[in-house]
């Protein structure tokens, strides 16, 4: 979320960067310190009772986090499995877009959404199950739920068609998701499952650089410390996930640079997750998820905090 400098109580360090301890957390005027790899200076912040952020973290970073005022909410939450993203507001038609990642868009308390990929798909109750790597275009009228399955460790699919998943199943995703109270991932994984299969053990040699690939410059290098050529490396993970290593690389980047987004600035998301710099950081969402950084935002929601 592209709060500048938000204020944080019960702050954890996590390398060079501060997060919050998992939980509720009112915005207080105590100064932060700086966050993420950009050093960013302390800012005073002004409270705002009606601004609530929840949050949980792990070594590498902020893992999730809440962000709410009055009746409207925008939820993230990440693992290595998957990622969830949920909003209580409409979202306009994104851009055309494709991703290394099983999408299921799920519509929540009578909202719909409207998937065009080649035909229009528009659902109330239901959800919509997209391949990785399918184009596609996206809309909700109301608030929804949008589940990202990594394609490392999901079966590869046997459609690039658009598949609409019954109320019953959608509901039992819902319901283990439990997004009201904290999104429980490793609950929503055994229904995720079902719909999209389990891949097979990886390769011990794949699954190392795949762990890596966040923090990773060249690839070639992540090569030799497995042993093997860098075009055998790319064969291996032709043969097993069907997605190219650079694009797993930028979608794991990105899952991290959003975790991080109501910690500071854009740019310093960006850095933190390890993109070049906030344009890299932009360019990659739009190119995954048809929006950018600024468009996941809660700025139209929520008066910005004043920086004394």
């Amino acid at each position: 979320m592209n709060v500048e400098s938000a204020e944080r109580s019960d702050m954890q360090s996590v390398g060079s960067a501060s997060v919050p301890r998992p939980g509720n957390h009112r915005l207080t005027d105590r100064a932060p310190r700086g966050a993420g790899a950009s050093g960013t200076s302390p800012h005073r912040v002004a409270p705002n009772p009606d601004y609530t952020i929840g949050t949980g973290s792990s070594a590498e970073g902020p893992t999730s986090w809440r962000l709410e005022r009055h009746l409207r909410q925008v939820t993230f939450a990440q693992c290595p499995e998957m990622s969830v993203f949920s909003e209580t507001t409409s979202a306009r038609m994104a851009a055309d877009h494709a991703h290394p990642a099983w999408t299921l868009l799920l519509p929540v308390d009578g909202g719909t959404v409207t998937v065009v990929a080649g035909d229009v798909v528009r659902v109330r109750n239901d959800g919509v199950l997209l391949a990785p790597q399918i184009q596609y275009r996206a809309a909700t009228d109301g608030p929804h739920v949008a589940v990202y399955a990594n394609a490392w460790r999901s079966a590869r699919p046997q459609s690039m068609r658009p598949r609409t998943i019954g109320s019953d199943t959608a509901r039992r995703v819902l319901d283990a998701l439990d997004v009201d109270h904290g999104t429980d991932l490793s609950g929503s994984m055994v229904e995720l499952a079902t719909l999209v299969g389990r891949i097979g053990a990886l390769d011990s040699r794949l699954a190392f650089v795949i762990e890596a690939l966040p923090e990773a410059g060249r690839l070639d290098g992540l090569a030799a410390d497995v042993g093997i050529s860098a075009s055998r490396l790319r064969a291996l993970a032709n043969e097993n996930i069907g997605v190219p290593l650079t694009q797993l690389r930028l979608w794991s980047r990105l899952a991290r640079a959003i975790a991080w987004l109501p910690y500071g600035t854009t740019a310093t998301a960006a850095t933190s997750a390890g993109f070049a710099d906030q344009a890299h950081f932009t360019r990659t969402a739009r190119r995954f998820l048809g929006r950018t950084p600024g468009g996941l935002s809660l700025r139209p929601l929520v008066n910005r905090p004043r920086l004394g």
